[in-house]
């Protein structure tokens, strides 16, 4: 994440889990003798949610990024074992904090989209 917006994203190591939604909002587009029912398809959505446990020295940036107004960017890896293949874009988040007498204190957050979003590498 790059808590600014730029370009250069650093690992939040406090973050254990991340899911992002590519739901696309479809239009009903039907016309009198069509056979069925037809969809115009619209953008993606690019949402999600980040999972993690309460680090100091780490899980600030996540809430001064919820606080803040500027969009973050967002870099979202799958795997370490082939981390080129990403998703990438800007977002607004918004963060939470459970705490629990039996448990890790856990962080989380959602996002959505706030300007264009890419995959990498992109498979044509």
């Amino acid at each position: 994440m790059d808590p600014t917006g730029g370009a250069t994203a650093t690992v939040v190591g406090a973050l254990n889990s991340w899911s992002l939604d590519l739901s696309r909002e479809r239009a009903d587009a039907t016309c009198f003798g069509d056979l069925n029912k037809v969809s115009v398809q619209g953008l993606p959505e690019y949402e999600g949610e980040l999972g993690g446990i309460w680090d100091e020295t780490e899980s600030g940036v996540l809430f001064d990024a919820a606080l803040g107004d500027v969009a973050v960017l967002l870099k979202l890896i799958p795997s370490t074992l082939a981390p080129t293949f990403l998703f990438t874009g800007l977002a607004y988040l918004d963060a939470g904090i459970e705490v629990s007498h039996d448990g890790a204190i856990e962080v989380s957050g959602s996002f959505a989209g706030a300007g264009p979003w890419t995959r990498e590498p992109v498979i044509p």
